[in-house]
This record gives structure tokens, C-alpha cells and sequence, in this order.
């Protein structure tokens, strides 16, 4: 059945008169009624309600329904024009993907050469590798399956046959040369079960996969490698897997290997660095003498860096200062570096110098976690340097846009992740201002999520009330009050963890606003006697936020009222931060605290929680202090409260 004649109808016909125009309310229960008629295959009568819909922004999605009902039965001509209409719209995608699949299960490999685009699923591109070598373009398959192959991850079984294709016109050393390319890649991202699968398919590999099953046999067979860029690699990546256990033994084992195997300059580098991250977490008492003894000459800025904290750790403030002269002038001149300089300064001099005053009123004039440390100091109010940026007057036209307003449309009907598709391809059109003008409307629409990222994306970093809304608030407001825990401190978190997205699915499987782990979510509902929360709960925003304000309630009052301890456990568990209590000897100022954390994104996500903590306080009417009186100092006493609890 050819589909030109309804097409045209659509896209010829003006409004008609016999119709009045529906409210956008009846509109919306059109076109859910619409899409309900197709889903049962009463098409006809689907296509009833297409005249009363002419001007509504989802008519293209209802269109694709019905494409997508009728795939079998449409014509080439057909899907030309419904393709030409829609180009490379997310509708026009859609309906290329559709046409495709049905031109696959037809094994029609010309016509699915001739329809495929780039930048499609790695399903779909490794079907057209597939289908050029059917229709005899063997180069461009070969290009192709190579391209796809570069990736450390896994890749779909419809890859399988264009791989064997591409590799049967290898010769054999190419073939293992590609194998290890892709298992080198796969270990730099830590996917040691893919690079042992890979390197089971090159000569020789007991050894090289012995190490990756056993990291431990490197102390037996490490000085027997083969000395080749093989080695090197394997040897580099069973290095950093040993180093999170036996720091010491590894370490001596790396140099004993960099003499066997001749590191390259960039892997000794790479080894370094991680060598760091373990001996500094470990805070044993050698840290600083391997810290100076691996980078005597200040070339490592990770390492000078550290050498800065350690020696704020031990309040050697004429360190401090030497040592922040070595690090390169960008690092040197950020807000953090030059923040510890003044206060090494008031340390050594005993005063407020005016050149040091100058400074931190340059830092306070600023906005961020040191600036507000910087005005604590000069007894200042924090400057926000909050400016709207929205010219209302652009409000209209891109409310107009055709992507926006459809990406309203799906947002109403709850379709975020169609919504955000078209909210994405909508927005690339669209200059600074008009972009921020669509952060606006997105905030007028009840969507914070898009609010913020649209604003950031628009370099609209001082526009405050797009970049930090406060959606939810009954609920933000209800859940603080109930577990005793500061309204500002639990929208930082929100905002730190998720930016207020609902459906927010991280890596490791956090979901939600607060970004909560199963595990974690299933410990707090027992807690709160509440059922164990199914997928769904935790993408509810109020349930989420019930449950991750319960938890930090949890935490704050294990840590003693302290957020700083509690924002910790929060991201890093508290485990880690007990342990790091239990490590510390006396007490520290609490900047100092936060600046020897050994955790980097533990560490940053504390400054912040913080900042974000006073933002939201001037939003909200609420106390500024980025930290309260007992917040200041961290020491014996948060262990003791911590173990208690």
C-alpha cells in the first residue's frame, strides 16, 4: 500500500475551516488517542484524527507511527519524500532506521547501501560493512569493519560476520597485529576480560594472558618477557593492577622492569602517576620521600600539587609557598593555588599583609568554594556575581522553533529521552542567545534538567537562576525538615549529583536525583520500612528524594553535624572516609581536610557541594556560612562520633 496519497495530504493541506483549532489539552488526548488506534492496528481510524491534529507539534511522531505500522507495504518513492520532508530530524531518523530494518530482513544489501547514514547504531554500521562486501565494495567494507573495530568494548554479534569477512583478507601477521591493537586499547580502559579474549587469538599468549588472569605471576616471570612493546604494555597495565595491593613490593618491581624492559618515556609517565594515586592514598610515612625522590625536579604537576598539600598537612606554610612556584604558570594563577599562597602567607607573617589582602579580594571577587573561603577570611560578603542574560524578546521565536516545541510536547506527555533527542537537535540551531533564551523556557516548562544544561552550554555562567533552579521544592522542603538536615545542603547534592534529571542512570548503575545505588536504595527502604524500591521508585523524583535524604540524614548524624564528612560518605561510602579519620593524627583546619583527601573526585565534589551550598542559601533566604562553626576543624573527635554511630 503506497502512502504518497496521505503524505500529500498532510503536507498540502492548509487548516481546515470545518475544524476548530483543538486547545493544546484536547490536542494532547488526539493524539495519545491517535497513537492508541495504531498500536491496536485500527489505522484507519488513526487517520481520522490526522486533520484535527494539522497544526500540532507531535503530528511528525504520529506520522511515524503510522510508517512504522505500514514499513512492509511502502514503496522506495514513498520513503524518499516522507525522507525528504523530514531530512535528518529525529523523526527522520527514525524512519530511515525502520526503512532499514526492514530492508535488512529483506536482505535487500543495495538498497540498504544506498539508504545507510553514518553515525548510526554500531549495529546498523557493522550491517552496511555487511551489505557493501554483498554488493561487492570490498574497500569500503574493509574501511568500515576497521573503523568499528578500534573500540575496547564489546561489539554486537551482527558484527561477526563482516569481522570474519575483513579478517580472511588479512594476511596473518595483520591479523594479530589488529588483535593487539584493540586488546592495548581495551586495556587502557581497564577491560582486562576483552584484551584476554582478544590476545587468546594471537600467537604465543600464554604468558601475556597468564598475567591478566594472575597479575601476581609478573613478580615470577616479569624479568623472562620478551623485551617488545607487547610486554611493555601488558607489563604496565599489571603494574597499576598490582599497586592498588602491595604498593611497596609493586613499586620496587616497576624499576626492576624499567631496566628489563625499557619503559617509554609517556608509560614511565603513566606508571608514575599511578604509583602516586596509590602511594598518597595509602598516606604511609615514606609518601613525601617517594613523592620528591620520583619527581626531584618539580616536572610532574600532579606530583607538585601534592607536594603542596603535604606540606599544608604539615603546616610548613614556607614550603607551601616555594612549592606553588614550581607549578606551571596556568595551574599557578587558579583560584586554589593562589587561595593557599595568601593563607601561607597570614601563617608566616602573622598578619593580613596588604599585597595578601589584595589577592584574596581578587579570589573573593570571584564566585566558587575558594572565593567564599577567600571572603570568610576578609570578612566579606560572598559576591555571586549573578546577571540574567535572557533577552525576552528572542523568547517567542525559539519557543517556535519546530524541535523545541516538539521537545515540549514529548517532556508533557513524560517521553524525556525522546524529548531530550529532539530538546539536542533542536538547540545545535541556535545561537548563544537564543540558546540561553531556550534554557528559559525549558525552566518555565518545569524541566531544571535541560535548564541547566542549555544555559551551561551557552557559556551562561553567571546566570544563576537558569544554572541552579529549585524544582520539587515542597518536596526538598518536607524531606529537610523531616530528617533534620539543611534545605541548601540537600539541593547541592541534587544539583551536584544529577542536575535534577529524573531518569539520571550513571556508569556504575546510581539512579536518579540523588543519584542512589540499588544496594544502597535497598538498605535506606528497609530502614525507612518502607518495600524494596523496584527500578521505577528510584526514577520517581519524590521517592528518590526521600530516600537519598533519609541517608544523608543517616550520614550527618554519624559524622557529628558535619557536612563535610557527610558529603564525603556520601559520594565515596563511608568506609573510605572512616578510614581516613582513623589515618589522621590531631586535628586540621577543615580546607586543609578537603585539600589532602586522596580522592580526587571525592575531593572536588566536596568543594562542590559546598559552593552550590551557598548559592542555593541566597536563593532560598537561608544562612550563607559555606561552613559552620563546627564544620572548621576535622580531627580525633569526627572518628570518635563516626565509630559511635
Amino acid at each position: 500500500m503506497k502512502r504518497l496519497t496521505l503524505l500529500f495530504f498532510i503536507l498540502t493541506t492548509p487548516v481546515m475551516q470545518a475544524f476548530a483549532d483543538p486547545s493544546l489539552d484536547e490536542s494532547r488526548r488526539l493524539y495519545r488517542e491517535a497513537i492508541n488506534e495504531i498500536s491496536r492496528g485500527r489505522l484507519i481510524n488513526a487517520e481520522k484524527l490526522i486533520p484535527k491534529l494539522n497544526n500540532y507539534a507531535l503530528l511528525p511522531y504520529l506520522e511515524l507511527e503510522l510508517v512504522k505500522a505500514q514499513i512492509n507495504t511502502i514503496s522506495p518513492q514513498t520513503i524518499d519524500v516522507y525522507l525528504q520532508q523530514y531530512g535528518d530530524t529525529i523523526v527522520g531518523q527514525r524512519i530511515r532506521i525502520s526503512w532499514l530494518n526492514k530492508l535488512l530482513r529483506n536482505r535487500d544489501w543495495p538498497q540498504f547501501v544506498r539508504y545507510y547514514q553514518k553515525n548510526s547504531s554500531t549495529t546498523t554500521s557493522c550491517h552496511h560493512a555487511y551489505a557493501l562486501r554483498q554488493v561487492g565494495e570490498h574497500y569500503k567494507a574493509d574501511a568500515a569493519i576497521a573503523e568499528l573495530w578500534q573500540t575496547p568494548y564489546s561489539l554486537p554479534k551482527e558484527c561477526d560476520a563482516p569481522i570474519k569477512q575483513w579478517m580472511a583478507r588479512l594476511n596473518a601477521k595483520e591479523v594479530e597485529d589488529q588483535y593487539w591493537l584493540r586488546a592495548v586499547l581495551a586495556l587502557s580502559k581497564g577491560q582486562t576480560d576483552m584484551a584476554r579474549y582478544l590476545l587468546n587469538r594471537v600467537s604465543n599468549p600464554d604468558q601475556y594472558v597468564d598475567l591478566l588472569l594472575s597479575p601476581d605471576r609478573l613478580y615470577q616471570i616479569g624479568m623472562k618477557l620478551p623485551v617488545n612493546e607487547h610486554s611493555r604494555e601488558i607489563a604496565m597495565h599489571t603494574l597499576k593492577r598490582l599497586a592498588r595491593g602491595d604498593f611497596e613490593r609493586t613499586n620496587t618491581l616497576w624499576h626492576q622492569l624499567d631496566h628489563h624492559l625499557n619503559f617509554t618515556s609517556a608509560q614511565n609517565y603513566a606508571l608514575r602517576d599511578s604509583m602516586a594515586r596509590q602511594v598518597i592514598a595509602s598516606d604511609a610515612d615514606y609518601t613525601r620521600d617517594w613523592v620528591m625522590a620520583n619527581d626531584p625536579n618539580y616536572e610532574d604537576p600532579y606530583l607538585t600539587e601534592w607536594r603542596v598539600r603535604l606540606a599544608l598537612k604539615d603546616r610548613d606554610w614556607t614550603a607551601v609557598q616555594q612549592i606553588i612556584q614550581f607549578l606551571p604558570a596556568d595551574k599557578r594563577e587558579k583560584a586554589d593555588w593562589r587561595y593557599w599562597w595568601a593563607r601561607a602567607d597570614i601563617e608566616l607573617k602573622g598578619e593580613l599583609s596588604v599585597s595578601t589582602q589584595l589577592i584574596l579580594q581578587q579570589i573573593a571577587a570571584e564566585r566558587g568554594y575558594y572565593s567564599f573561603l577567600a571572603a570568610d577570611i576578609l570578612n566579606e560578603d560572598y559576591q555571586l556575581e549573578a546577571t540574567r542574560t535572557l533577552d525576552p524578546a528572542l523568547l517567542g521565536g525559539v519557543e517556535q522553533n519546530g524541535a523545541i516545541n516538539r521537545a515540549r510536547e514529548l517532556y508533557s506527555l513524560g517521553d524525556n529521552s525522546t524529548a531530550s533527542l529532539e530538546w539536542n537537535y533542536g538547540i545545535r540551531s541556535l545561537n548563544k542567545a537564543e540558546q540561553v533564551a531556550a534554557a528559559q523556557l525549558a525552566l518555565n516548562w518545569g524541566w531544571s534538567h535541560q535548564s541547566i544544561m542549555t544555559a551551561i552550554r551557552a557559556g551562561a555562567w553567571d546566570d544563576l537562576t537558569l544554572r541552579f533552579p529549585t524544582p520539587y521544592k515542597d518536596t526538598f522542603k518536607t524531606i529537610a525538615k523531616r530528617e533534620k538536615i539543611d534545605l541548601k545542603w540537600i539541593y547541592a547534592i541534587a544539583r551536584q549529583e544529577s542536575a535534577f534529571a529524573p531518569s539520571a542512570n550513571s556508569s556504575v548503575g546510581a539512579r536518579g536525583i540523588m543519584q542512589l545505588m540499588p544496594g544502597t536504595a535497598n538498605t535506606v527502604a528497609k530502614q525507612m520500612g518502607i518495600p524494596r524500591p523496584r527500578t521505577e521508585d528510584l526514577l520517581t523524583p519524590e521517592k528518590n528524594i526521600a530516600m537519598g535524604g533519609f541517608y544523608l540524614g543517616q550520614l550527618l548524624e554519624q559524622y557529628g553535624g558535619n557536612r563535610i564528612l557527610a558529603t564525603a560518605a556520601y559520594n565515596a561510602g563511608p568506609t573510605r572516609v572512616t578510614r581516613v579519620l582513623l589515618r589522621q593524627e590531631g586535628e586540621l583546619p577543615a580546607d586543609i581536610w578537603i585539600e589532602n583527601l586522596p580522592y580526587g573526585e571525592t575531593r572536588e565534589y566536596i568543594k562542590n557541594v559546598l559552593a552550590f551550598s551557598v548559592i542555593y542559601a541566597n536563593k532560598l533566604n537561608l544562612d550563607k556560612p559555606i561552613l559552620a562553626s563546627h564544620e572548621r576543624k576535622i580531627g580525633p573527635a569526627n572518628v570518635a562520633t563516626a565509630q559511635k554511630n
